[in-house]
């Protein structure tokens, strides 16, 4: 990170895509928002999924051995009185934010893990996967 601002990996097609479902109309726009979920998805799959489980209830294979249960991710806008709240759930994630059972080993810190990741050809910038991380978990949020 340099001035404050984050690096822009190999491949940050994610971050524009990103940007785009922001500035777009909704008519133009459900392309790329399908896009960053499939993305997010992807990564909730490859390292959320053991733990939080595939429907995000806390019932993942490695939950019953580890000593901090997870947590139900679909009920994160629920406690927080119907909103979701982003840009903390995205710290958690980073873990710039902790948060009970992220402190210890089975929680990596993401943030050095994918940082690690976008040193290698093929793979997007760390903030850009948390990112997409965090619009699928916003997306999976029950009532």
């Amino acid at each position: 990170m340099k001035d404050g601002f984050p690096k822009i990996g190999n491949l940050a097609g994610i971050g524009f895509l990103a940007a785009a479902v922001l500035m777009t109309t909704p008519a133009t726009s459900q392309a790329q928002q399908d896009e960053v979920l499939a993305e997010g998805r992807m990564e909730y799959e490859e390292n959320c999924m053991a733990c939080h489980g595939e429907a995000g209830k806390g019932d993942g294979r490695m939950a019953e051995i580890l000593i901090v249960q997870p947590s139900d991710v679909t009920q994160i806008s629920k406690k927080s009185g119907g909103v979701f709240p982003f840009w903390r759930i995205y710290r958690v994630i980073e873990l710039a934010e902790p948060v009970r059972g992220h402190l210890f080993f089975p929680m990596p810190v993401w943030r050095n893990r994918f940082g690690e990741d976008e040193r290698k050809p093929g793979y997007p910038a760390a903030y850009l996967r948390i990112l997409v991380l965090t619009h699928y978990l916003e997306s999976i949020q029950e009532e």
